[in-house]
């Protein structure tokens, strides 16, 4: 599995801003709710690896300069038999 993290959302916005959209219109020209996006920059939620690339693409970055990204191995450590 991969965990998605903004680095800095503050950068983010300013980067928004710079290319001269709102939370609103930049959301609509990447196509994702507002409120999803306001929560990714509040950094209350964690984008998926597809919104993460969908960010930067709208603001002509590499995803990896803006979010980090974590493989995360959800198996358990030790595997259990069943018979």
């Amino acid at each position: 599995m991969v965990e998605v993290t903004i680095r800095k959302s503050d950068i983010v916005k300013l980067k928004i801003a710079t290319k001269g959209y709102g939370i609103r219109s930049f959301s609509g020209k990447i196509g994702i709710s507002h409120s999803y996006l306001s929560q990714i920059l509040n950094e209350h939620k964690k984008p998926s690896a597809t919104v993460a690339s969908k960010i930067a693409k709208g603001l002509d970055e590499e995803v990896l300069d803006l979010f980090l990204i974590k493989v995360v191995d959800d198996l358990p450590n030790e595997a259990t038999a069943v018979l």
